[in-house]
């Protein structure tokens, strides 16, 4: 009997393998294919065999690409899901996921139809990832970056062939990067000048001949969007499509919509009685540095790194969530300018996944000249320490943390994931969650309270704006309108983040939706282990599965 289940056992463990070989086969195969379409995409998470490449969007190429991943698609949909073990369960539906949204931008809703921003941000970006990525010298990295150059011009001529259903808000997005982008241009140039002292006619060449392709394009693009669509709409059954196939949300758009406007209206109302609460005060000074006659940009950027590892030495002291001790740098730069047409506040760039080089790069504003009205508001922004919540978001616990940990999963498949619900409801939950563990003086926590609660009321705002944009009950216009009553006036931020969330649907809704996905995941946690439950345990374990969706993790974790 022993005998017979041994080999019952067997057989069961030798099928597992067979399907998770299986699998493998085809996540690689995805991720191949994927790399050479995208080869930007490819750069970005690490792969360089197609650095000297952009995409094709011509019909041909593009068709080529589907019927390669329907391909995959079909063999993926022979597999018994139920009879799987549970990772093996997830990764096929992640592979399954990732075609879809591959249909999702090249067919159901093709943005190289629709938006002019794509060819910029696309061109811009292909030499971005180069240049931050440090695994390769400048030397092994100058050839791809100048054969990258070389082609961007006939890249951007080729979005005249595509563009069909075009957006006016696409095109003030277009002209905007077109406008900062020679800027790139000139650096990317510079360094390969150093390097390749024998080739500098030929990249000034390309140098004029980019440069020359972006300003035909901000031109063209400042009259074309004249007769360009005035209203931009993904449409409700588009999004619903995304949130239910890419997300594994069991809600629809106007579901989100109420959801949106209950959070708006009860952190409000607690922001309220808290600001009652404060106004009772005296101000508070500050007692953690001096102010300083002579600040410097660097004494700025000294400030904000020394932030970021006094945070992440916190939550070790307290034992909040477990860092690796060779975790990569997060540094903080300037956002860069090209990207400031869709972002103007902080950000966060991760490391490529598939690289040695594992540096995150923290985005925060531009510094302007430090004029003595500037250095007061900066010295009293290092007085008070007021960087520290954005630390919280962006670095540790937040983005820097959880995505250098998902870039350490075993699984390919895993590792090119970035779900969006994962990493910003990620964020978002790390800024009151940090503020519960003691993150900030107990002397100043009112005004951190408020600060946490307004973070909140503002990705409530999004979420309804994300949902209004998509099935058309606001246009850019009347959202913008919207954002200045309900959060003050802010029209520059605002515009920016309308682009950001034209071009990305699901992006900006995805903050409140995936915080109160993980507090969800977070009382049934503790109710299920009562007594033993660790939060440092329950965040370690959250964070092992990768950027995935949270509904799968909770599947997994059985929360």
């Amino acid at each position: 009997m022993f005998r017979n289940l041994l080999i019952s056992l067997m057989i069961i463990s030798s099928s597992f393998a067979g399907v998770s070989e299986e699998l493998a086969k085809q996540g690689e195969e995805y991720i191949n294919c994927r790399s050479r379409f995208f080869p930007a995409w490819a750069t970005s998470v690490g792969i360089f065999d197609y650095d000297s490449l952009l995409t094709d969007y011509s019909s041909k190429s593009i068709f080529t690409y589907r019927n390669d991943i329907s391909k995959i698609l079909q063999k993926l949909r022979q597999i018994d899901l139920e009879s799987l073990t549970i990772d093996d369960y997830i990764d096929c539906r992640l592979l399954i996921s990732n075609i879809q949204y591959d249909e999702f931008i090249l067919a159901r809703f093709p943005y190289h139809e629709h938006s002019p921003a794509l060819y910029i941000e696309e061109a811009l970006n292909s030499l971005y990832y180069i240049l931050i990525d440090n695994s390769r010298t400048m030397e092994e990295k100058a050839p791809f970056l100048s054969a990258r150059l070389r082609g961007i011009p006939v890249f951007l001529d080729q979005r005249w062939e595509h563009l069909h259903q075009m957006d006016k808000i696409f095109f003030e997005t277009a002209i905007e990067m077109a406008d900062k982008g020679p800027q790139l241009i000139e650096e990317a140039a510079q360094l390969m000048y150093d390097i390749m002292p024998d080739s500098v006619r030929r990249i000034a060449r390309y140098k004029r001949e980019t440069i020359s392709a972006l300003n035909k394009c901000e031109l063209l693009f400042e009259v074309d969007k004249n007769n360009a669509n005035e209203n931009h709409f993904v449409g409700k059954a588009q999004l619903n499509y995304l949130l239910k196939k890419i997300h594994f949300l069991d809600v629809n758009s106007d579901s989100l919509k109420k959801i949106g406007w209950r959070w708006y209206n009860k952190t409000s109302a607690a922001m309220d009685s808290l600001q009652r609460i404060i106004d009772t005060k005296e101000p508070d000074t500050g007692n953690e540095r001096p102010d300083s006659d002579s600040l410097t940009k660097d004494d700025i950027f000294e400030y904000y790194q020394w932030e970021i590892d006094q945070t992440a030495n916190f939550l070790i002291k307290n034992d909040i969530v477990t860092i690796p001790e060779d975790i990569g740098e997060c540094i903080p730069v300037e956002m860069p300018k090209f990207m400031r047409a869709m972002r103007r506040g902080i950000a966060y760039q991760p490391s490529a996944p598939f690289s040695t080089d594992q540096t995150g790069y923290f985005y925060v504003r531009p510094i302007p000249p430090l004029d003595s009205a500037s250095t007061a508001n900066y010295n009293s922004m290092i007085r008070n320490r007021a960087f520290k919540g954005s630390v919280a978001h962006e670095a540790y616990p937040g983005h820097h943390l959880q995505l250098s940990i998902a870039n350490r999963h075993p699984n390919p498949i895993r590792q090119i994931q970035q779900n969006i619900m994962m990493v910003e409801g990620w964020g978002l939950y790390c800024e009151q969650m940090a503020a519960e563990q003691g993150l900030f003086d107990n002397g100043d926590l009112d005004r951190r309270w408020l600060g946490v609660l307004g973070g909140i009321r503002f990705r409530a705002v999004r979420m309804i704006v994300d949902c209004s944009l998509a099935d058309s009950s606001m246009t850019p216009d009347s959202a913008l309108v919207f954002m200045n009553n309900m959060l003050g006036e802010n029209t520059d931020y605002f515009t920016a983040e309308i682009r950001r969330y034209c071009s990305y649907p699901t992006q900006a809704l995805s903050y409140l939706t995936g915080k109160l996905l993980i507090l969800d995941m977070l009382e049934k946690a503790r109710a299920k282990e009562g007594k033993s439950f660790s939060l440092k345990i329950f965040h370690d374990k959250l964070l092992a599965e990768g950027s995935i969706p949270l509904p799968l993790i909770a599947k997994k974790l059985g929360y």
